[in-house]
């Protein structure tokens, strides 16, 4: 039987919560957010018991009034006095005292607070290896303090600095999961909060590494996990509302496909992606347009100006900066809102909100199966960061992802620097294999020119008519 933890996001992970009656062990450095984890534990059961050998019951209370969280109703037993060398009266100078270690594990294990306790934190386990010393009578008393607490039903968390390797504590054989949380920096400076799963025994879950946040309400986790089963649907061929680039891709685009519009900034990437969005706009379908370089001003101006158009129903997402993690549950949550087109721009943006770009391509992976899975077609732009006298098709190796593959860039034509684009893949088919100039005509929308067929040299960026 599972119980909640009551952590948004976390549950999904663990695929419905905590297995009822075992222990766990959340590690972590100092600051991390183990105390308001355990808070948030205790807080969404019936009967819950906080033991503290780390933290007092005005530190913790404090704690919680930062999040608005009554904790009037968890038993708070205070262990923090018994482990002072001051004046507590417990410190093993020998370690055969068999008096004093059963007199420790007692003074848990018999504590009325536990009668028909459903939930259990212990805070700040470690304490209890610096007063014993030696480690085969630490691993004892926490065996003989788990042991009860599973017998008894109790669903426990015990909470421990990350003072060794991960997975190497002794606790962390004795617990029936383990999770980390930690403080990690990003490529850009941004400090960002993680959550692994590092081990969970007897079930399912979603193992590694997450991300989450410690908001205003506690703790959320923004695992980036398959949410959505496959649906049946039709595969129908859509146009792109222009005639002349359905004739490029080879007679329009297919339902649940994926679609990327890569080069240099200013060929017209993002043009291209608000044509598409403009057609299945006036079919009468929602779509999604994720933007992180422009405003929804900004788009909305363009709509007007150059296409002489105002949207219906398309939602414009504006994004500045967030995780990976936050970033993939709000398209995941968008997706009940039934969009037929969801458009990224530009995918560069996600690349960065990532701990390395292996890690974007992996997230990029998982949301384009679960979109086509529902038949949700996905327009992503790219913008080609090598010079460019060098030709690549993404410059990230997303090429392989794509069913349809765009590639623009400026091409240098007797002294007159143009937009081209070209279709150098269609995964369904026959395309196009030619170079076009691409013009953008306010109130006309995209003009499409004929194919340069008389030049060579195109793939270099500098043109000549053949001979």
């Amino acid at each position: 039987m599972k119980i909640p933890t009551g952590i948004p996001g976390f549950d999904q992970i663990l695929k419905g919560g905590l297995d009822k009656g075992w222990s766990y062990l959340i590690k972590g450095e100092p600051g991390t957010g183990k105390t308001t984890f355990g808070l948030q534990f205790l807080l969404n059961g019936e009967r819950s018991v906080y033991i503290s050998f780390d933290e007092i019951h005005d530190e913790v209370r404090l704690q919680a009034e930062n999040f608005g969280w009554d904790i009037d109703s968890i038993h708070f037993v205070d262990k923090v006095k018994d482990m002072d060398i001051l004046s507590g009266s417990v410190l093993f100078y020998d370690y055969d005292s068999i008096v004093d270690i059963t007199e420790l594990i007692e003074s848990i294990t018999k504590l009325k607070e536990l009668e028909s306790v459903e939930r259990v934190f212990i805070d700040g386990i470690g304490v209890l290896k610096d007063v014993t010393k030696d480690d085969s009578i630490y691993r004892r008393i926490l065996s003989s303090i788990v042991n009860f607490l599973n017998s008894i039903g109790a669903t426990t968390i015990i909470s421990a600095e990350m003072m060794h390797g991960v997975g190497k504590d002794i606790i962390s054989y004795l617990v029936s999961g383990e999770f980390v949380l930690r403080r990690v920096k990003r490529r850009d400076g941004r400090v960002l909060r993680t959550i692994e799963v590092l081990k969970y025994r007897g079930g399912d879950a979603y193992l590694g590494e997450h991300y989450f946040s410690i908001t205003g309400n506690g703790i959320v986790v923004h695992p980036i996990i398959p949410v959505y089963k496959p649906k049946k649907y039709e595969i129908n061929l859509f146009s792109t509302g222009n005639a002349e680039l359905d004739r490029m891709l080879g007679g329009g685009i297919y339902k649940g496909s994926k679609v990327y519009i890569a080069g240099k900034t200013g060929v017209g990437k993002t043009s291209l992606c608000l044509q598409i969005l403009k057609e299945n706009d006036e079919r009468g379908n929602v779509g999604i347009l994720y933007a992180f370089d422009e405003s929804r001003d900004i788009i909305l101006r363009k709509y007007k100006e150059v296409f002489g158009y105002e949207p219906k129903k398309l939602i414009i997402r504006e994004l500045s900066d967030a995780s990976l993690g936050e970033f993939y549950n709000m398209v995941v949550e968008d997706i009940r809102l039934g969009p037929e087109v969801i458009a990224i721009d530009p995918l560069n943006a996600v690349d960065e909100m990532a701990l390395s770009t292996a890690e974007f391509i992996s997230a990029l992976s998982l949301l384009k199966e679960q979109l086509e899975a529902l038949g949700i077609t996905f327009i992503g732009t790219y913008e080609i960061a090598q010079p460019v006298f060098e030709f690549h098709f993404t410059g990230a190796g997303m090429s392989r992802f794509a069913d349809y593959l765009i590639v623009g860039r400026h091409m240098e034509v007797e002294g007159e620097l143009l937009k081209t684009i070209a279709v150098i893949k269609n995964r369904f088919g026959n395309h196009e294999r030619t170079i076009r100039v691409l013009d953008i005509v306010d109130g006309e929308g995209l003009k499409i020119g004929e194919p340069l067929k008389e030049y060579r040299g195109l793939m270099s960026g500098v043109i000549q008519k053949a001979e």
